[in-house]
């Protein structure tokens, strides 16, 4: 399970230091792809998962082959080294601004890797977000 909200810098050559639950979650690699306005992460299995309900979704005419064909070509192997780094293409870096701050979220059963900036303008945008209902 990935949670919590933790500041980063990336380093000179895009590598993103993981906190420990990231690192023990991940120590079997990572798939990265660009997700809405952030960087998501996902393990082996979770973004098998995720293709599989994308395709399933496809199928029963929930959503377009061009949105699986997308998702899937954005998809891809990301290597966290034995220092506990996740080096992140620099073409996805480049896609979504990703220089130096980031911020790197955890949403259950995905990371989203978010420029600083930018996660502040979301925080801004939608305020407080009350969960009280779900809890």
């Amino acid at each position: 399970m990935l949670t919590g909200e933790h500041d980063r810098s990336l380093d000179e050559k895009g590598r993103l230091s993981l906190p420990p639950a990231f690192r023990s979650a991940l120590a079997e690699g990572a798939y990265v792809a660009v997700y809405k306005r952030c960087l998501g992460i996902w393990t082996a299995d979770e973004a098998r998962s995720s293709l599989e309900r994308l395709e399933a979704a496809v199928r029963n005419g929930e959503a377009t082959g061009d949105e699986l064909r997308r998702f899937s070509a954005s998809l891809e192997p990301a290597p966290v080294d034995a220092q506990g780094r996740l080096s992140l293409p620099s073409s996805k870096r480049e896609a979504l601004g990703l220089h130096k701050s980031v911020v790197l979220v955890g949403v259950f059963n995905r990371g989203e890797v978010w420029d600083a900036d930018e996660w502040q303008s979301l925080h801004a945008e939608h305020g407080d977000v009350d969960v009280d209902r779900w809890l």
